[in-house]
């Protein structure tokens, strides 16, 4: 769904081509959404924060794209974020200086009668996109979200602030991760990848598909590479997860606990995302933080 969108400066301006609809605002990305079941039957789930920060109140849709962890099915829905909720695209508005809370963002798809719960119980991963609509300055509103599970009977979690769209959005991205499970006495930590197809190209053009990208390590010690690099293809809109990356990637934990990763799109038109999340070996919290663009 968001392939449909078109970026205008700081703006974003979406057409949905089975209706005329149209979204023209300040555009946030949320690269990682989730519901998933993870070890130990434990629930991992994603709360979101839509806010209007400006005096003025204002319509607020969201374009979400998922996929079934279970069946691969692909899901993309396109909605607004009113004072009592979600609901159909320009059903509602947001009131002026005001929070809608989602403690669980999926489970909410399915109360808002959008997502069959059948999808939700099977497990749900990919991304959301928010449209202040009429917005044109960045902070007049803001997106966050939480990633949290209940292992060990509390809740753990951490958060992030959604990334606000703009023109020029990259291609290749490069972040610096650690894997000490080999080395660490204590404080082990290994790292999780997200890659999302934002559905957005750099240069504002629409229509865009699929992405082919290639993930490659160097050593932060040697300064050479490592491992194998591995391909993935990320379906518009949707987000892919390299779990346990050293492993997935063949780097050896004995000899490397620190690498530098890219994520570089070899085939397609769309801009990427990425999210780190450097989880405790113990508790399984993590502590995420997004990939930092390479188009230097």
């Amino acid at each position: 769904m968001k392939n449909l969108l078109r970026i205008f400066s700081a703006t974003c301006v979406a057409m949905l081509a089975s209706a005329v609809v149209v979204a023209d605002g300040l555009s946030i990305n949320i690269p990682l959404v989730g519901r998933v079941i993870g070890g130990g039957n434990t629930l991992f789930a994603t709360s979101i924060d839509v806010s209007n920060n400006a005096a003025t109140p204002a319509r607020v849709d969201f374009y979400f794209d998922g996929k079934d962890v279970s069946t691969g099915e692909s899901v993309s829905i396109v909605g607004s974020v009113g004072d009592f909720g979600l609901v159909q695209q320009g059903g509602g508005v947001m009131a002026a200086q005001s929070n809608q809370h989602f403690e669980d963002f999926i489970n909410s798809l399915v109360q808002s009668g959008m997502l069959a719960s059948s999808l939700r119980d099977d497990g749900m991963q990919g991304s959301v996109l928010f449209v202040f609509n009429g917005f044109t300055k960045r902070g007049q509103g803001a997106v966050t979200a939480r990633f949290y599970n209940a292992f060990g009977g509390g809740y753990v979690g951490v958060a992030i602030k959604g990334h606000e769209i703009a023109t020029g959005e990259p291609q290749k991205l490069v972040v610096t991760i650690r894997d000490t499970t080999a080395s660490a006495t204590s404080g082990q930590v290994y790292p999780n990848l997200f890659i999302n197809n934002t559905g957005l190209a750099p240069d504002g053009s629409t229509g865009h598909g699929d992405v082919t990208v290639q993930v490659s390590a160097v050593s932060a010690k040697t300064h050479q590479p490592v491992g194998a690099p591995t391909t993935l293809t990320i379906g518009s809109g949707q987000t892919s997860t390299i779990s346990h990356a050293f492993q997935a990637l063949g780097v050896d934990i004995t000899k490397e606990d620190t690498i530098i990763v890219t994520v570089a799109v070899t085939s397609g038109a769309s801009a990427i995302e990425g999210l780190v999340s450097q989880v405790d070996n113990v508790t399984k919290d993590g502590s995420a933080f997004e990939m930092s663009r390479a188009d230097f």
